[in-house]
């Protein structure tokens, strides 16, 4: 049902992430998930909840609503 939203949120995760040259793994720890997790998140695979958000948000420096929105 929300399947694009969920790719919207992976890829502006990724950007985020790849801007700090990050690597997924680095990402996940600071997040404090797994790295696949990371991974699930970053393709789009949802649902994840707002917890996940937050807390990759908050690793990657970013406001969680830049996370959430469409590039134009």
């Amino acid at each position: 049902m929300f399947e694009e939203k969920y790719k919207t949120i992976g890829l502006n995760i990724m950007y985020y992430r790849r801007a700090l040259s990050m690597t997924q793994s680095e990402l996940a720890e600071k997040a404090q998930m797994s790295r696949a997790r990371v991974s699930d998140i970053e393709c789009g695979k949802g649902p994840f909840n707002m917890e996940s958000i937050f807390l990759l948000a908050q690793a990657l420096g970013v406001d969680p609503v830049r996370l959430l929105q469409e590039k134009e």
